[in-house]
């Protein structure tokens, strides 16, 4: 990972934070279901939180997990 990549977890809301660099977010997208990318004043994409990431991750182990067991 790039040194000014920061990723964290916040487990209580069930949110991965990945801050790309250092800057305060103007504006913010819903880019898909539970995915929102953040943006600074350049329209530069600095941030991405995917929200309910324990579910997703837990859905896509399971749906691999299926199809190796056929």
């Amino acid at each position: 990972m790039g040194e000014n990549i920061k990723v964290w977890f916040d487990e209580d809301a069930d949110i991965l934070y990945i801050s790309l660099k250092k800057g305060a977010a103007i504006d913010s997208e819903e880019v898909s279901d539970n995915v929102r990318v953040e943006y600074d004043a350049h329209n530069q994409i600095i941030g991405i939180e995917i929200y309910h990431i324990s579910k997703m991750v837990a859905k896509n182990l399971a749906k691999e997990l299926k199809e190796s067991l056929k």
